[in-house]
């Protein structure tokens, strides 16, 4: 193994480490991976920038662009508004319908645009039907993910593959349906699941519209806030004797005196002024507790260099962060919620936080959760707003209903140009996109607001570590030993374990760069064993497509994670037994469809 082999599997291994913990943004973490590269002379610049200009990630964000035009329009409007009309009034009629469309929708269109519109159609009609969201929210992301595999635009990850695989041997040629093969049949079963075995094992988890619907005004599950001493009584006191103490149905997180973060047990800490406490409760609690004298609270903290709003009678209503929302990165302060549309934020849910700063200061995070508090008319003035979705008391979103057909057509003829090929799929998704614009499905600035960004940065870097590992002969040397295995399990066995290793990876990191990473390894693997390389490229592109353990493994399982108030194993608890079969199914039926010596 020489030197540069052993340099590109340590950057291998700290990219992987880096992208799992999530120490950095994933778009950081591509940055400074082409910055090592380059610096290191691994690379030569133009050979790391090329993924800037590579057809995937031009294809990529003329897709989102396509995908958004269509959902601009309110083009799948008219479905979603007839739901609880075509169900009948039967629950599970109304969950099926649902996912049907979701799936069939995803297969054509960006899955995680499909399941951010869903999200409100769910809780507002699971609020009009009495249904749980919580019980519908998991298997919304998993039927968009089963969708998505069906087709070549279905996922970012299926062009990734096709792209890459073509690249490196013209003669591999992915078309718009070759996917649906083996798509299909997942899909179908991965549906018939949802619909019987995994509808029973979500489980059901308290949200505001879920206890609207049932009666109640108060959601079970617990936020985070801050609350500022400033006067009063606990001034000098002992924080166990204070009645912040004594409520036992609030948990005091830490305290943060200045640079300095005071972890529990907290009982002998004399509070001072100025100390910002973080506190975990339920929002009844919480609210009471942003009444008591001498504390100033989170809503406060926030509004105070934002000026003051008219005070009437106030709802309350959640907010989703969404992927690529131009709120991801801001504080809460920045982002004014106040000052522009006359809301107070309450507290703030963001699963497995991990406080190191006052929560005012916290960038928001893509799934965030943001309790907030507003008249019926700043709630309206929210509703639509870009990058943000309202979660409770949602109705339809502000679309140019006009331009549907127009939009349904550009999509079918872009289907219709990859179905047979006539351009390469960049320059197709390209003509898509200029057709939203030019016909005015979506302006230029939401065509730049709808790419995501940190999507494309993240390919373009991944691409540059796999064009590293097949200079370096880090994916020959890898081959070698996957290959070596071969007297053992056989090629057959080895389609599986790329299947499996695809898989795993894409529950750690993102699916685009498991699938920047192995193609050039299967596709290595295919030559030493002189087989066919498409069974290799498809067990890695079924493999990185298929997240259903985790909720950080995909954007639409993370989108989800918010919504419905659910726990990390939560996914797990559904998705285990479908990632069994899928892997069972997939294994055996990938080398047949595409047979491994034709």
């Amino acid at each position: 193994m020489n030197p540069e082999i052993i340099q590109v599997l340590i950057l291998l291994g700290v990219t992987m480490i880096l992208f799992a913990s999530e120490i950095l943004a994933v778009d950081v973490v591509a940055v400074l991976l082409l910055l090592y590269l380059t610096i290191s002379g691994i690379l030569p610049i133009e050979d790391a920038l090329k993924g800037f200009g590579h057809p995937a990630v031009i294809g990529v964000g003329a897709l989102f662009i396509v995908s958004e035009g269509l959902l601009r329009t309110g083009a799948l409007g008219f479905i979603s508004n007839n739901l609880m009309k075509w169900s009948g009034g039967n629950n599970k009629v109304l969950t099926a319908l649902i996912l049907i469309i979701v799936l069939v929708s995803s297969a054509f269109l960006n899955n995680t645009p499909v399941v951010a519109m869903f999200i409100p159609v769910v809780l507002g009609t699971c609020l009009r039907s009495g249904l749980n969201p919580s019980t519908l929210l998991i298997p919304l992301s998993y039927a968009a993910i089963l969708g998505g595999t069906c087709t070549l635009i279905g996922t970012s990850t299926n062009i990734l593959v096709a792209s890459i695989a073509q690249e490196s041997d013209p003669s591999i040629q992915l078309g718009m349906f070759e996917f649906t093969k083996l798509g299909a049949i997942i899909a179908v079963i991965g549906l018939v699941y949802l619909l019987t075995i995994g509808h029973r094992l979500v489980p059901i988890r308290q949200t505001i519209t879920s206890l609207a619907s049932l009666g109640g005004d108060r959601r079970h599950q617990e936020y985070v806030t801050e609350i500022e001493i400033r006067g009063g009584d606990l001034i000098g006191k002992r924080f166990g004797d204070t009645i912040l103490a004594e409520n036992e149905k609030l948990r005091i997180l830490q305290i943060i005196r200045g640079e300095q973060i005071i972890w529990p047990p907290l009982d002998n800490q004399v509070l001072r002024q100025g100390d910002a406490l973080v506190i975990s409760g339920t929002i009844e609690d919480l609210m009471t507790l942003q009444e008591s004298e001498g504390v100033v609270s989170l809503s406060e903290i926030v509004s105070e260099a934002q000026g003051t709003a008219a005070e009437k009678e106030a709802q309350l209503a959640e907010l989703l962060v969404l992927p690529n929302s131009h709120y991801v990165g801001m504080t809460l302060g920045s982002a004014e919620l106040r000052r522009r549309f006359g809301l107070h934020v309450l507290a703030i849910q963001r699963h497995g936080m991990h406080m190191r700063s006052k929560i005012s200061e916290h960038p928001l995070r893509i799934g965030d959760v943001l309790l907030i508090q507003g008249t019926p008319e700043g709630l309206d003035r929210i509703r639509g707003e870009e990058g943000l979705v309202l979660m409770s008391g949602v109705d339809d979103v502000i679309v140019r209903k006009g331009k549907a057909p127009m939009a349904i057509l550009i999509l079918l003829a872009v289907i219709g140009m990859l179905a047979t090929q006539i351009l390469p799929m960049a320059s197709i998704a390209l003509c898509g996109a200029v057709a939203m614009i030019i016909t005015g499905c979506i302006t230029g600035v939401k065509a730049y607001e709808a790419v995501q960004w940190r999507v494309l940065v993240l390919i373009a870097g991944t691409l540059a570590l796999g064009t590293a590992m097949v200079s370096s002969g880090t994916a020959s040397w890898l081959a070698q030993i996957v290959v070596s295995l071969q007297q053992y399990l056989g090629a057959h066995g080895l389609v599986v374990v790329a299947l499996i290793s695809a898989a795993l990876l894409t529950e750690m990191i993102s699916n685009a760069a498991v699938a920047a990473v192995l193609v050039p390894v299967a596709l290595k693997i295919a030559t030493e064993l002189e087989a066919s390389p498409y069974p290799f490229v498809m067990a890695v592109a079924f493999g990185a497509s298929l997240s259903f353990l985790t909720p950080i493994g995909y954007q639409t399982n993370t989108l989800v994670y918010g919504a419905g108030g659910y726990r990390f194993g939560d996914f797990a608890r559904v998705g285990a037994p479908l990632v069994i079969v899928i892997w069972i199914v997939a294994g055996i039926l990938i080398p047949i469809l595409w047979p491994l010596y034709p």
